[in-house]
């Protein structure tokens, strides 16, 4: 548990600045989720819901749109930050994001390679979608740091994980139960379309997501620090 306390007690730490670096993206989640919720599709007749969903077709897939370029530069940008926050804090949390948006289409293609990899394990009884996320998951450093392609990181994040797969499985899954307890709280009490859930969740899930990032992050760094200094003893 200690690496759980580590990466939260870091991101207390630093939580000005992860704030301003998740900020953008949380705000185009939560206003692409307002908007979805303001249509109140269940009680509308089917006619009546296309035409709702026609007549703000085009705000939609804008949102979308830059909720996606945001989440995926913030997926790569966060491990930049990270690193600056570990050393001398020169970056920017705008200049991190920036840095994910330079591995863009890199970054795109192995989050839609990983999301399809846990969603599967998700439908076998969730618990698998944990094991893959935690192993998998840190992917994102192969890429801006050493520059691997999608498949290359993902074989390296496996590799560097197999040790500690147990350990960083439960970790996962704590960070990720967090999000999915709240979202099903707020279903079950009938409030998951209000403007304050919704704020409250996505600033939950980043809340989870952040310790979790920094999780890999330490582990990554750790792994390369020995290999490092066994290579300067030999």
């Amino acid at each position: 548990m200690q690496q759980f306390f580590s990466s939260i007690n870091f991101c207390l730490r630093n939580v000005g600045y992860l704030v301003v670096l998740c900020l953008p993206v949380m705000t185009l989640e939560i206003a692409l989720a307002n908007l979805i919720a303001s249509l109140d599709i269940q009680a509308s007749s089917d006619t009546a819901a296309l035409e709702a969903i026609g007549e703000i077709s085009t705000q939609v897939f804008l949102l979308v749109l830059a909720s996606l370029i945001l989440s995926v530069a913030l997926s790569g940008g966060c491990m930049t930050a990270f690193r600056s926050l570990s050393n001398d804090g020169s970056v920017s949390p705008y200049q991190a994001l920036f840095a994910g948006l330079r591995k863009f289409f890199p970054l795109l293609w192995a989050n839609i390679l990983h999301s399809i990899a846990y969603g599967l394990g998700f439908l076998m009884l969730i618990l698998p979608g944990f094991y893959l996320y935690g192993r998998l998951g840190l992917f994102p450093l192969f890429i801006m740091f050493e520059g691997k392609g999608v498949m290359d990181s993902f074989g390296e994040s496996w590799n560097l994980t197999e040790e500690v797969a147990t350990k960083l499985f439960a970790l996962t899954a704590i960070f990720m139960s967090i999000q999915l307890g709240f979202g099903l709280f707020g279903g079950i009490i009938g409030t998951d379309g209000s403007l304050w859930f919704l704020i409250a969740a996505t600033t939950i899930k980043y809340a989870t997501l952040m310790p979790l990032f920094y999780l890999f992050f330490s582990l990554y760094e750790s792994t390369k620090n020995k290999s490092l200094i066994g290579s300067e003893k030999i």
